[in-house]
C-alpha cells in the first residue's frame, strides 16, 4: 500500500471520529434539552389555578379555546379535581394553535379577566368560552368578558399590554419544551416532583389510571 492510500485512509478515520463525536454531542445536547429544568407552572402570582392551591398533586394543562377536545378534557379535570378532596389541583396555560383564528384573541381577553378582575373570574370565562365554542368570534370573548364584569376601558388597556403576550408566549415555549405540540397537551406533576405528559382528551378513567388514583 503506497503512503498516498495509507494518508488518505488516515483521512478518512479522522473525519469518522469527528463525525461520530459531533453525533455523541449532539445526542448529549438533545437529552439535555429534553431534562429541562423549566418548570411545567407558573410562578404563584401568574398562576390560573382551579382547586386546592396546596394539593400536593398538579395538573398542568397546555388548552386552546377554540379546540373541541379542550372543551371535552375540561369537564373532566374539573370532575378529577372536584373529587380530589384537596388532593390535586389544576394549572391552566395557553397554546393557542395557529389554525384556530380565534384562540390567541380568546386567551389574550382571558388572560385580562384574570389580571382585572382575578383567578374566579378566569375560570368564569373560560367555562363560558369552552362551552360555547360555536358562537367563538372576535367579539364573543369581549361580550363574555364584560358580562363578568371587566369594564370596557380596562379591557382596551390591557389587551394593548405586552406583558399578556408575554405570557402567552411563555406558556407555549413551555408546552414545547416538555413535548406539547397539539392540544390539550398536559402535565401531572406528582407530591415528588417526578412529572408525567398526558397528550389528548384522555377519558375519566384513563385520567384516573394516568393519576395512579
Amino acid at each position: 500500500m503506497s503512503y498516498t492510500t495509507d494518508m488518505k485512509s488516515i483521512h478518512f478515520i479522522a473525519v469518522a471520529i469527528v463525525a461520530v463525536g459531533a453525533l455523541i454531542a449532539g445526542a448529549i445536547v438533545y437529552n439535555n434539552m429534553g431534562d429541562t429544568d423549566v418548570s411545567p407552572m407558573r410562578t404563584d402570582a401568574e398562576a390560573h389555578v382551579y382547586g386546592n392551591v396546596t394539593a400536593p398533586t398538579t395538573i398542568v394543562e397546555f388548552s386552546d379555546y377554540q379546540c373541541p377536545f379542550c372543551a371535552r378534557v375540561h369537564k373532566t379535570l374539573k370532575r378529577i379535581v372536584d373529587e380530589s378532596n384537596g388532593e390535586i389541583n389544576w394549572h391552566y396555560r395557553h397554546l393557542p394553535l395557529s389554525n384556530h383564528s380565534h384562540a390567541m384573541r380568546a386567551a389574550v381577553i382571558g388572560e385580562c379577566v384574570a389580571r382585572e378582575i382575578g383567578n374566579d373570574a378566569f375560570w368564569e370565562y373560560t367555562d363560558r368560552i369552552l362551552a360555547n365554542q360555536a358562537l367563538l368570534d372576535e367579539q364573543y370573548p369581549i361580550e363574555v368578558a364584560t358580562k363578568i364584569g371587566l369594564k370596557d376601558a380596562a379591557l382596551e388597556m390591557c389587551m394593548q399590554s405586552s406583558d399578556i403576550t408575554d405570557d402567552i408566549s411563555t406558556d407555549i415555549t413551555t408546552a414545547k419544551a416538555f413535548g406539547g405540540t397539539g392540544t390539550p397537551f398536559s402535565i401531572i406533576v406528582f407530591p415528588d416532583g417526578s412529572t408525567r405528559p398526558v397528550s389528548g382528551a384522555l377519558p375519566y378513567e384513563q385520567w384516573r389510571s394516568a393519576l395512579s388514583l
